[in-house]
């Protein structure tokens, strides 16, 4: 939402180019408001679902679509804010077809007598592929684009800000890179130097823009980019929300840019912050502060955090602004009230329950908020710290195996403790004067409010205390109890799943492959399965071993090794029918039923990273699975609890409680 420099003054501020709902007019000239008050003066109107604006393009507004587009305008000039009309044709346009050239011409010429003055032509996520008239008449795709927006641009005559957002428009998308992209430098040399070019940074959404990076893409471009920053954008993900500070920009970009543009979160209200922030980031003075007449810093050097908590205490202030019935205006409400939600004379006896009261919103709730829902490439201090403590909870289980039940039950309490601060910042948000604010976060904060009672309740369950029935965890759960629809299913079977988590502990630090087993590996599985049961020291006799040392073939392609630059490191085989391997009845019929399937898995101590053990398992288990079985059960020696702890980790498999065992035997499992 920003540009900069031009024959501005200041750091302006532009608008949404995000896929999803518009914003309505009555938002949009909320935020005419909040620019004026905060020192930006820009807007870019490109919705890309209003369809004129896109699908569309070629047909003129009507006369009631024209008077609103007026009433935007005009709100916009009242709080000095230079509106930027967008126009998105590349889905379609023929480009050496003057016809589509004067149709795109009298669009914007329509709006211009609406009071613009300012325009973009946006040719951004379409095809590049050109049609055969397009490419008898150009000798490439950027010289088509660029023909017609010189065209545009001088019938507008050469509008003071002009936009244009070219299709590679990171360095992700240049070929094959920025500094000898044929694209760019096309664009670059042939584009009319009055014409601005859009630019996200090294990918579509960057987690961060160097100075260098500008600096290379600015030589290649004949001139600075306008940056348009997708880090607050969440169209992308329904399940994310980017509550974090503007960051990971330095300063030191200001004077090097023609412009900021952020693309916001689809929701209005959460853009508080990401706008708030963005505009200290605007103030600041890359480390040079010019000092008045009376001693007073003019501006300082941006403090992403500093700025985040000056962000979340003035959107405390709007949270406790009650919205109006009729949407006139609003009526301010103190928050340090406590009110009871009840309004007659009932006042209870002091062995009857309280009457509810309702706690007011603090600026610790906010700072959590924004914690738990952070930013694209990274998670708030708090939300890491809960990942951590789950982590190592859950592969560190309160049982017979540990010897740290009490260091558990204080990082439990721990946990339990900031589960309740997540449902008691919740509770106030739900109560928050300002409904307006609470419908745009609702669906955000309810996800995590369950997904966190979830997490507490499986915490309780290790502890040895029984979680409420309605977030027990188990091989049948209600549907609350798994995320994600048919895109989680698409993507827990996806091979890259996982591998771009923003919680990794520990990070990968080596090169492992997984593959097939063959001949040539028995000797090494065998020394493996060798050292680990010496660690165990018991001689239990198990199915799984003659699995391991031959005498039984695993199933088709459920025989998979894991190895390093040290050799093999781990394996896991397994049997799609248990019971085919066995002399006698070993296991209770009604538990073969549920796990009917069997597998042998080990991996080597010095395996670090538990992401690649636990792709060899799932892969095993997915193949199980395809073939029709609905559980799998794998052996341990009781002693072997250094395996034991690490499946638990994984958190694939859970101990199976299965009456009449041999000592020394423990099963772990799970359906599938």
């Amino acid at each position: 939402i920003v540009s900069i420099n031009k024959s501005f003054s200041c750091i302006d501020l532009c608008l949404p180019g995000f896929y999803g709902r518009p914003w309505t007019m009555e938002q949009r000239k909320e935020l005419f408001r909040r620019e004026q008050k905060w020192g930006l003066n820009t807007y870019l109107y490109a919705p890309k679902d209003d369809y004129k604006h896109r699908m569309y393009w070629r047909e003129l507004y009507t006369s009631e679509e024209a008077e609103q587009l007026m009433t935007l305008i005009s709100a916009a000039k009242e709080h000095n804010v230079e509106f930027i009309y967008a126009i998105s044709p590349g889905l379609d346009i023929t480009f050496s077809n003057p016809k589509e050239v004067a149709a795109l011409k009298r669009k914007l010429s329509q709006v211009c007598t609406f009071g613009c003055r300012s325009f973009a032509l946006l040719f951004d996520d379409i095809e590049t592929e050109m049609c055969p008239a397009d490419k008898e008449a150009f000798s490439s795709f950027a010289h088509a684009q660029v023909d017609v927006t010189n065209q545009v641009f001088q019938h507008l005559q050469e509008p003071q800000c002009f936009l244009f957002c070219p299709t590679d428009y990171c360095a992700a998308f240049c070929t094959p890179c920025v500094s000898q992209s044929a694209y760019l430098h096309t664009v670059g040399e042939k584009l009319l130097p009055g014409v601005d070019i859009l630019w996200t940074g090294p990918k579509v959404v960057s987690n961060e823009i160097s100075v260098e990076s500008i600096e290379e893409v600015s030589r290649v471009l004949r001139r600075p980019p306008v940056i348009w920053d997708n880090i607050h954008a969440n169209d992308y993900d329904p399940q994310r929300l980017f509550l974090g500070p503007f960051k990971n920009r330095p300063t030191e970009l200001i004077p090097k840019l023609r412009g900021v543009l952020t693309n916001p979160n689809c929701e209005f209200e959460p853009n508080f912050v990401a706008i708030h922030t963005l505009a200290t980031w605007c103030k600041s003075t890359a480390g040079q502060k010019d000092v008045s007449m009376d001693g007073e810093d003019q501006g300082s050097d941006y403090n992403p955090q500093e700025a985040l908590q000056l962000a979340l205490r003035d959107w405390l202030i709007e949270f406790g602004v009650a919205d109006q019935p009729d949407g006139s205006g609003r009526a301010k409400r103190e928050q340090s009230e406590e009110e009871p939600m009840q309004t007659d004379e009932y006042i209870p006896s002091s062995r009857e329950n309280p009457l509810y009261t309702a706690e007011p919103l603090t600026l610790e709730d906010l700072t959590l908020l924004s914690e738990l829902f952070y930013l694209p490439y990274e998670y708030g201090p708090t939300a890491l710290t809960m990942l951590t403590e789950l982590n190592w909870l859950r592969g560190n289980k309160l049982d017979e195996f540990l010897n740290c039940a009490k260091e558990w039950r204080e990082r439990a309490e721990h946990f339990d403790e900031m589960c309740a601060a997540v449902v008691q910042m919740f509770n106030r948000l739900s109560n928050a004067p300002n409904r307006t604010i609470l419908y745009d976060l609702y669906n955000y904060i309810c996800d995590i409010k369950s997904g966190v009672s979830l997490a507490k309740a499986f915490v309780n369950s290790l502890g040895g205390r029984n979680p409420p029935p309605s977030q027990v965890i188990n091989d049948d759960p209600e549907p609350w109890g798994f995320r994600g629809g048919l895109s989680g299913e698409f993507q827990r079977m996806l091979p890259c799943h996982g591998n771009r988590d923003l919680y990794r502990i520990p990070p990968a630090t080596r090169v492992y492959t997984i593959r097939p087993c063959t001949p040539k590996d028995k000797p090494e599985v065998l020394r493996l399965t060798k050292e680990m049961q010496s660690e165990s020291l018991q001689q239990t006799v198990l199915i799984g071993d003659r699995l391991v040392d031959g005498q039984l073939s695993p199933s088709k392609h459920c025989d998979l090794v894991m190895e390093d630059e040290e050799g093999l490191c781990g394996f896991a085989f397994a049997l799609t029918d248990a019971k085919s391997a066995m002399t006698k009845s070993q296991y209770p019929e009604t538990m073969l039923r549920d796990y009917p399937s069997l597998m042998a898995v080990q991996i080597h101590p010095r395996l670090p990273d538990t992401s690649t053990a636990k792709r060899l398992i799932s892969t095993v288990l997915s193949v199980l699975k395809e073939s029709g079985s609905s559980g799998v059960f794998c052996e341990f020696r009781s002693g072997d609890k250094r395996m034991l702890n690490f499946l638990r980790t994984l958190g694939l498999l859970h101990v199976l409680k299965v009456e009449g065992l041999q000592p020394g035997l423990v099963l772990m499992g799970t359906k599938l």
